[in-house]
């Protein structure tokens, strides 16, 4: 049980740390003018208040437990429903609900013409809410519970993990797309160095590989929940999963950031200078200075009403043509 509440810390300060360190880099971005910033700051600060409500009740069970040691352990018989079970029962599947919701996300913004993935992003999450208020109710309502196992059934992890399945692959297919086109059409063949060091081609491998993980974790907690693994086992998972979820969302939105800031970086390396074109010369000699591309537009258009307003002095220009045109540049 050392070991095990080792575990619970270790968690609770990884995910705290990177809890913060989102919020900072957010912050610092400037979430005023961006609302979908402001909401990832919601989201990641609730998904926080819920893997603490989860452990502080796992904290108080600790203590529980180190006030009877010496004593014969306490019998494995079902509790009358209390505050703490409720709190770990509705925020644990806020936490599952807000993380498959940021996973969906993450694959919606990669295809924003493609209304077939679309759909099957929507229909997945759908079933995920429908999986999470299903088994809530059911479980809200029933007379007693275990507070070791209080997630113990496949009609809750199937619609999860089925939808984080789903994401992956729809991550995993636009990172091949980008690899196997884009990638080929903007680097030369001869050039294997910048494909493995393009920032959007790191970002969607990291992406790929961590849904990759999250899909595997939520498979092992699946086997937990059928008591294959035992009962310690998947109170462990019980345990660990809310701070993995916020963990996971924590790296889905640093690796974002990161991702546009390499991708600014990137583009302010860029030469800012203005092109200025060959001087070709006439067949008289005399060079042609050609105009520079980077000219203020404003001042030119006011050097032409300053010369359209004032008549030319030539007798070959009618006075009722310059007038027509005042009319028209007053219109």
């Amino acid at each position: 049980m050392v070991s095990f509440d080792v575990l619970i810390f270790l968690l609770a300060g990884i995910n705290t740390a990177l809890v913060f360190l989102t919020m900072y880099t957010l912050i610092t971005r400037g979430i005023i003018a961006s609302r979908p910033r402001q909401v990832l700051l919601v989201v990641i600060f609730c998904m926080y208040i819920g893997s603490s409500v989860s452990e502080a009740i796992y904290i108080l069970r600790f203590i529980a437990e180190i006030k009877s040691l010496g004593g014969p352990p306490p019998p494995p018989i079902p509790v009358a429903r209390g505050a703490q079970y409720f709190c770990l029962d509705i925020f644990t599947r806020i936490n599952f609900l807000l993380s498959d919701g940021i996973v969906c996300w993450r694959a919606w913004v990669l295809y924003p013409r493609n209304k077939q993935a679309r759909g099957v992003i929507v229909f997945c999450m759908l079933g995920s809410i429908t999986a999470i208020v299903t088994t809530l109710a059911i479980s809200l309502r029933s007379r007693s519970a275990s507070l070791t196992v209080s997630i113990s059934n496949l009609t809750y992890y199937v619609p999860l993990l089925f939808t984080n399945v789903v994401a992956t692959l729809l991550v995993g297919a636009k990172f091949w797309e980008f690899r196997t086109q884009i990638i080929a059409h903007l680097y030369p063949s001869g050039q294997p160095g910048e494909r493995r060091t393009s920032p959007v081609n790191r970002v969607l491998v990291l992406l790929t590989e961590s849904g990759m993980i999250y899909c595997l974790y939520w498979i092992l907690s699946m086997i937990s929940s059928v008591a294959i693994m035992g009962a310690f086992a998947a109170e462990i998972f019980e345990c660990v999963l809310p701070q993995l979820s916020c963990i996971y969302l924590s790296t889905v939105i640093l690796v974002s950031l990161q991702k546009s800031f390499n991708m600014n970086s990137i583009l302010s390396e860029q030469p800012d200078s203005a092109l200025v074109f060959e001087k070709p010369s006439s067949d008289s000699g005399v060079s042609i200075d050609m105009p520079r591309i980077g000219v203020s537009f404003v001042d030119r258009v006011k050097g032409v009403s300053s010369w359209d307003s004032v008549a030319p002095e030539s007798p070959d220009v009618d006075t009722d043509d310059t007038y027509s045109v005042k009319t028209c540049e007053a219109v």
